[in-house]
């Protein structure tokens, strides 16, 4: 299996390279007699189909979804250009029913597709408009979904007479398969119109085509009232909703492809006949069906019309999804079976738009922190530096007596710490929203960060909780800010956020602080060295003319970078997979002999996973006589001692703190070979993130792997970090 190869793709300014990794990773498995598709084989299809396609989709916003283990492994959407996105690849920044607004791809040009299948791209979701124009569609689509009992000829019959109707409108449809059991179809529109009033004459298209095939079409957008009908799905005009590609291919085992056909072609056609494997040849027979849909733009006045005709007759707004703001005469966001009697519309829970209001802030939870990517040395120019604190990254609101703690995640972590919420209520100014570290000082020194005592934080009962938050309380750290009331301070560059953040915290008490900062690079340095000692991982350099860029790494991080020779002592197996080695468990010995579990490596290439669980067979062991024997899995619920110190075992907590169902057991192998690492730093007597590979050590006797080895930091007292005298 080739490790990797290049691409040679003809380009706008002359040939492109694009590097497939694993080219013969296989993303469908072979289904119905049909070839297995692998990377390199979704590759040749994107470049095959590239003309039709970026005619179709070019110069269009792009969401992404990927499947970088194939289609039967996870798949996430990717909104924003991934990291590393190659430089011919156009962005354009898109605003979200949220008012959020941040980066999307662009396609221009058949490298970036074949880039794309490189990321593990299966779906392409194309925006309604152009990147001309964000704001107003230029593309009216329809989804015709099939309901249980009903199938794509039912669509296709749908699909007919919404052509009609259309054409009364005076547009012009097209029509594509899904990719699996519907039926899409497409007008081109002027960009005349804003996307609520392209919905609402999609509604009015729909509500005519629902009165002419009562039996068949339905606009009720909740499935108990569906019945065996075609869904006409009017959802898809809204802001960021978006449907397959035209030429896309679809995640299901047969490698569909959602392909425009002609009209005439539509009535025989077979949606499974049009694969990833055939639609290269069906396009090198004939002509794209929608070659010429540009030229029938027409305006939307005629839809328009059917949905003013609508409220005459009493007929108002439809459903929007849950997190669109709830619009006058609109149905309640409950189904009607889970709907009281007793019970007026406003007593339902409000939509999350609604909720979000509530806030009084311009960003509402929940919402990304900005990363910082990882450099070897510490950039000069237009920086603020700041300490990196070793804690959990907290993007926090306050409005009243109400707070939210934001986790890195997004998920809420306010439960966890009842002693920040009475401190950000009297501290943090109202309506605001405040980045930065919850951190935890050493109950027993006073003087440096304790991330273990931290992590005890997060437990399910309320009266733990309750008692650590008396004994061991949190302090927060803020460095940055995004909101004060309906100001946005997430669009303005940092030296004005930081003014901000300053004036909005003065006079702040503890357990509330502002971070440190400094515009001198040396001094940076020395707090690289020096602050080490207290429990802090490195050091942060912020561009200062940079806007806040949500899930983005715009910051430089520098932190400590060691080595250590570790004993290797077993191993987890990869997600679903029976052959390929998911992380590596490290040991190092104490003064007594006794092996301890000190972290784990967990990065590595596909085949470098699977060659590594070969290389390992021969030292699988069981638990009997292994250092770790204690951690053998029992058959009943083993006993949450994550508290305890010694024996440290890679099963000390059981299950992940953060997932409960998430499997720690692993395979023991025998304690002989001893690998390098890289490590940041210590916590306690384990590696406080994921240690990486460096190289086998066969020169080292795994007796010789002990905590000695381990570089010790100076200690330094926290409280001067923490100082809010010593802000630069």
């Amino acid at each position: 299996m080739a490790d990797s190869e290049i691409l040679h793709v003809d380009g706008p300014d002359g040939e492109r390279t694009v590097k497939l990794t694993s080219p013969d990773r296989v993303l469908w498995p072979s289904a119905d007699g049909r070839e297995a598709i692998t990377k390199r084989g979704l590759a040749a299809y994107l470049i095959a189909v590239s003309g039709p396609f970026l005619a179709l989709n070019g110069d269009r916003p792009m969401t992404l979804q990927r499947f970088p283990e194939g289609i039967e492994g996870e798949e996430f959407f990717s909104k924003r250009p991934p990291r590393g996105a190659p430089s011919y690849l156009r962005t354009v920044t898109c605003t979200y029913p949220s008012r959020r607004r941040h980066d999307q791809l662009v396609f221009d040009e058949p490298a970036a597709l074949a880039w794309a299948a490189q990321m593990g791209t299966v779906t392409f979701h194309p925006w309604p408009v152009r990147t001309a124009n964000l704001d107003n569609p230029d593309e009216l689509r329809i989804d015709l979904d099939p309901q249980p009992g009903r199938g794509f000829r039912d669509a296709v019959t749908a699909a007919h007479a919404l052509r009609e109707v259309m054409a009364e409108a005076g547009l012009t449809a097209f029509a594509k398969t899904s990719g699996n059991r519907g039926v899409h179809v497409y007008a081109r529109i002027q960009p005349d119109h804003e996307f609520q009033e392209v919905r609402h004459g999609v509604i009015g298209i729909a509500r005519e085509l629902e009165r002419r095939l009562p039996d068949l079409v339905t606009t009720s957008w909740w499935k108990e009232e569906r019945g065996e009908r075609v869904f006409v799905d009017f959802n898809q005009a809204n802001r960021d909703r978006t449907i397959a590609a035209a030429y896309s291919p679809r995640p299901l085992p047969h490698a569909p492809v959602s392909t425009p056909l002609a009209w005439d072609e539509l009535d025989s056609a077979d949606p499974r006949d049009f694969t990833v494997h055939t639609v290269p040849e069906l396009l090198a027979s004939r002509e794209c069906p929608w070659a010429g849909i540009d030229a029938t733009a027409a305006r939307l006045n005629g839809a328009l019309a059917l949905w003013e005709r609508d409220l005459e007759n009493g007929l108002g707004e439809l459903n929007f999804p849950p997190d669109y703001p709830k619009m006058p005469g609109e149905p309640p966001r409950v189904p009607p079976s889970k709907r009281r009697a007793d019970r007026a519309d406003e007593e339902y829970m409000a939509p999350k738009a609604e909720r979000d209001a509530e806030w009084g802030t311009a960003i509402a939870p929940p919402y990304g922190p900005m990363l910082a990517k990882p450099v070897k040395k510490l950039p000069e120019g237009d920086y603020l530096y700041e300490p990196k604190w070793d804690g959990f990254r907290s993007i926090v609101w306050r409005s009243g007596n109400r707070v939210e703690i934001g986790s890195r995640n997004a998920l809420p972590m306010t439960r966890y710490f009842p002693e920040l919420v009475e401190a950000f209520v009297a501290n943090l100014p109202d309506h605001s929203v405040v980045d930065g570290e919850i951190i935890l000082v050493d109950p027993e020194s006073g003087d440096r960060l304790d991330f273990d005592a931290l992590q005890q934080r997060i437990h399910p009962a309320a009266s733990r909780i309750a008692k650590l938050a008396a004994a061991t309380p949190a302090s927060f750290v803020a460095f940055d800010l995004l909101a004060l009331g309906q100001e946005n301070y997430v669009e303005r560059p940092f030296r004005e956020r930081r003014a901000a953040l300053e004036e909005a915290l003065e006079g702040t008490q503890p357990p509330v602080y502002l971070t440190q900062a400094t515009r001198d690079p040396a001094l940076a340095l020395e707090w690289f060295s020096r602050f080490e000692g207290a429990g802090l991982d490195g050091v942060i350099a912020k561009p200062l003319g940079e806007p806040y860029a949500e899930d983005k790494r715009i910051m430089a991080k520098l932190k400590h970078e060691r080595t250590a020779d570790c004993v290797l002592a077993g191993y987890r197996l990869y997600k679903n997979e029976r052959d390929a080695i998911g992380s590596l468990l490290l040991g190092l010995y104490d003064a007594e002999g006794q092996l301890h579990s000190v972290g784990v490596i967990g990065a590595f290439p596909m085949a470098r996973r699977r060659e590594l669980f070969a290389e390992l067979q021969p030292l699988v062991t069981t638990f009997e006589g292994h250092p770790w024997a204690w951690a053998q899995p029992a058959a009943d619920t083993t006993p949450d001692n994550r508290d305890q110190s010694i024996p440290r075992t890679p099963t000390a907590a059981a299950h992940s703190r953060w997932n409960a169902n998430k499997d720690l057991s692993f395979t023991p192998l025998r304690p002989e070979r001893v690998v390098e690492v890289r490590y940041d730093h210590m916590e306690g007597d384990r590696f406080r993130h994921t240690a990486q590979w460096v190289r086998w050590r066969d020169d080292r006797s795994p007796e010789s792997c002990t905590y000695e080895q381990l570089d010790e930091p100076v200690s330094y007292d926290l409280a001067s970090v923490l100082d809010a005298d010593r802000r630069a």
